[in-house]
């Protein structure tokens, strides 16, 4: 049990107790003692200050012995402390508390050494093991993860230290920070070490440029474009350790592609020097989509690449691949069974990604249906079967129709259409499809053949002499007038049926009734024909007349006299405006024949009459509204050379003389009436005039310039037409000649738009027609439809067709 310290005497005791002991040897005196011992390891010129009990107090300078100068009673306690080390220096005491007893105190040991403080710090980033700090040859190992650190050895005051990594940890690099100093009189723990995750660098090797250029590498941020050639590479940037790293391609030169391998990891404790890139030519799949392979056995190939596809596949892709640049071809190299496959956009070449754009489309198979053709030297032809339609082209020696048909399909092949002037017929035209192609069918054309389909008589119930043409309704029934015969030997209005029955439906009968008809009808609004007849009426000028399918004929309005239009010899013009519009032989102001317009109610006015000097005269024709909507005709006489002319007549009864016939070779006399063709000209054609005098065919700008485009001549040609032309729809023109031909009794002729002209029929052999005063019209089926004069069984005229 640790005794308390002794109150100390006061210093008047003490100096007493002195007093009395003084001069007294080892032993007591008088029952005081001393309290004394030794000092060891006093550094020279140093001081120790001891204290007992702590008053007594003894500066000890030197190692050795020492004795504290005031004694003390015996059985009093002592207690020996360093009141103050040396500097630089520790000291303790040994054997320094205790009792007095008889004899003096002289055990009390104060060893003194040299002072030694401990040296550490702090540690910072320390997230791997194997740090070795040292100081000196005192070495430290430090764990993963310490934050603080402390040298085993302590060191002397005043000694030098230097803190050094001795061993780096793994994958880290550390520092340290005040490391280096003089040792002070107290422990150090200002010491800093800090530690980083070490960075390596990332490369690998580099195959397969073959000295091209464009690679450029990347991981993350990091880019390097390789030299051309290169067989290694070093990215620029350090990874620092423990970081993942990826390198990738970002770029491939131009026609290869580059791969890496070992490319991605998480960095060690030393460089990256494995990752290779392999570059290569860049390569592609080729392939596409399938539609309809509903069977098997289709083969596809590209060169000696050979594909078999499955039944029911709608993609593929062939089995090799083909680098940038290279061609491809894809085909069929076996059709699977039962269908017929075709390739879209097979060929082609392989850019920088795979071909995926071809297309393989297969259907069942189907077979063609076709033949021969003979002596088709003209345009025209219209080939149908059901649907399916085919224009053949002239001097077509074989066909094909568009639509194939699948096996076990019927097909009759049928003419929709000829050419006009040509028949054709056909032989196989029909059959049931099998297992090719059907190549037989044979179509044979010969120049066209006119048929006579009516003879008129003459007779009390047949009309006689037609001298205009025809119109055909609706349903395919024909409707004419003829200039005679009839009951009443004035003429006829008649019907000809589709099935060939020809009915009188009207005989004029003069008088207030009309006489004479000599052009053509046309259809109303209403549904009923209008015509005019040259004679007759009320006045006998003529008439104009309306007539319904059932034969109810009235007159609508009664030609007059005096300046009236008489005499009317061309047929009627329904205009845009709904009104009729004609021409007149004779009458008006000069009586050299007029314009005149009547209203479907029977109001008729003169528009224009035509004068004497160098304006038209006596009309025979009939006129046609331009697509300008002016009238456009022709007068047989007057004009500045007095052979006719062509004008032009709005219709607020404004003239303008187009063109002056009779200059030269120029056409003279036109009787027949103008057509304006598709592209705007008018044409038409003179009775005579021309090389040989017997005529031409005109054509005619609407701005008045002429050209004559062919001139009738001698021996078998045609010559003298007196009706107008048909713009046909083989783009050709066709007209009568009422003279001319092989028996001399007219002829039908074809004229090219660039004047070429052939003689497709000669009228006046044996019954048939002779002297055709009128025009043709066209049916739909490309028949030519018109009528003779004279001729026939009985001499009287004809109806007839040319097929």
């Amino acid at each position: 049990m640790k005794r308390a310290a002794p109150v100390p005497l006061p210093g008047i005791l003490i100096g007493m107790v002195g007093a009395l002991t003084g001069g007294c040897g080892g032993s007591s005196d008088a029952g005081l003692v001393t309290i004394g011992g030794s000092v060891a390891g006093l550094a020279a010129g140093s001081a120790v200050t001891l204290h007992d009990n702590g008053g007594d107090a003894l500066t000890v300078r030197a190692a050795g012995p020492f004795t504290f100068p005031t004694a003390v009673p015996a059985d009093s306690p002592y207690a020996v402390t360093v009141a103050a080390a040396p500097a630089g220096q520790t000291c303790t005491v040994a054997g320094g508390t205790g009792m007095t007893q008889s004899a003096n105190v002289a055990n009390v040991v104060v060893t003194c050494s040299d002072l030694a403080f401990s040296l550490g710090g702090s540690i910072q980033g320390l997230n791997a093991s194997g740090l070795v700090l040292a100081n000196g040859t005192d070495t430290l190992a430090v764990p993963a993860g310490a934050t603080q650190f402390t040298f085993q050895q302590p060191v002397a005051y005043t000694s030098s230290y230097a803190v050094t990594v001795s061993v780096q940890p793994q994958g880290l690099s550390c520092s340290v920070t005040n490391g280096k100093g003089t040792m002070p009189a107290a422990s150090l723990a200002s010491v800093v070490v800090s530690c980083t995750d070490q960075p390596y660098s990332v490369g690998g090797t580099v195959s397969g440029l073959n000295g091209q250029g464009g690679l450029v590498l990347a991981n993350g941020t990091d880019r390097l474009s390789v030299t051309a050639g290169a067989s290694s590479f070093t990215l620029p940037m350090r990874v620092p350790f423990g970081s993942a790293y990826d390198v990738t391609v970002q770029s491939a030169p131009g026609g290869m592609q580059c791969s890496v391998m070992n490319g991605a990891g998480v960095m060690g404790p030393a460089n990256v020097s494995n990752i290779a890139v392999s570059c290569a030519a860049d390569v592609y799949t080729v392939g596409g989509s399938i539609s309809g392979l509903s069977a098997a056995g289709l083969v596809l190939n590209d060169s000696a690449d050979p594909l078999p596809v499955a039944a029911g596949a709608t993609s593929f892709v062939m089995p090799g691949t083909l680098p940038a640049g290279a061609a491809y071809d894809i085909t069929v190299q076996t059709q699977p069974a039962g269908l017929t496959c075709a390739v879209i956009n097979g060929q082609g070449t392989v850019g920088s990604a795979p071909v995926t754009n071809i297309s393989v489309d297969c259907a069942p198979d189907t077979y063609t249906v076709g033949g021969s053709i003979s002596g088709l030297h003209t345009s025209g032809l219209v080939l149908v079967n059901g649907s399916d339609v085919l224009a053949v082209a002239a001097n077509a020696m074989t066909f094909t129709l568009p639509t194939s048909l699948p096996a076990g399909s019927a097909y009759a092949i049928t003419l929709q259409t000829h050419p006009v002037g040509v028949a054709c017929t056909i032989s196989n035209g029909s059959g049931i499809i099998g297992s090719s192609n059907i190549v037989d069918v044979t179509v044979s054309c010969s120049p066209g053949a006119e048929s006579a389909l009516h003879a008129f008589s003459g007779a009390p119930g047949d009309g006689q002499s037609p001298y205009g043409g025809l119109l055909q309704d609706r349903d395919g029934s024909l409707y004419g007038v003829t200039y005679v015969g009839g009951v009443y030997n004035v003429g006829t209005v008649f019907r000809r049926a589709p099935d060939g029955t020809v009915t009188v439906l009207h005989s004029f009968a003069g008088g207030n009734d009309g006489a004479n008809p000599r052009k053509s009808l046309v259809r109303g609004s209403d549904g009923r024909f209008y015509g005019t007849t040259a004679y007759g009426g009320a006045n006998g000028n003529g008439v104009v007349f309306a007539i319904d399918t059932s034969g109810n004929e009235s007159v609508l309005y009664a030609m007059g006299s005096g300046s009236d239009a008489q005499n009317p010899y061309g047929g009627l013009l329904l205009a845009s405006d709904g009104n009729f519009y004609g021409l007149a032989l004779h009458g008006g102001v000069n009586g050299l024949g007029a314009v005149f317009v009547v209203t479907p109610q029977g109001s008729e006015s003169v528009l224009y009459s035509f004068g004497a000097g160098s304006d038209g005269q006596l009309p025979f024709g009939s006129l046609v509204q331009g697509s300008d909507g002016a009238l456009y005709g022709l007068t047989s006489a007057g004009g500045a050379y007095g052979y006719g002319m062509a004008f032009r007549l709005a219709l607020d009864g404004t003239e303008t003389d187009l063109h002056d016939f009779g200059a030269g070779q120029d056409g003279a006399h036109p009787y027949g009436s103008l057509v304006q063709a598709p592209g705007g000209a008018l044409y038409g054609t003179t009775r005579d005039g021309g090389a040989n005098s017997l005529g031409t065919v005109f054509a005619l700008t609407v701005g008045g310039t002429e050209s004559v485009l062919y001139s009738f001549g001698a021996g078998s040609d045609g010559a003298n037409p007196y009706g107008g032309l048909l713009a046909a729809s083989d783009g050709n023109f066709y007209t009568l000649t009422a003279g001319g031909g092989a028996q001399g009794a007219g002829t039908l002729v074809q004229i090219t738009p660039a004047g070429g002209e052939t003689v497709l029929w000669s009228f006046g052999e044996g019954s048939d027609g002779q002297y055709p005063y009128g025009g043709l019209i066209e049916t739909s089926d490309g028949t030519l439809y018109g009528m003779t004069s004279g001729g026939g069984a009985d001499s009287a005229g004809t109806i007839f067709s040319f097929d």
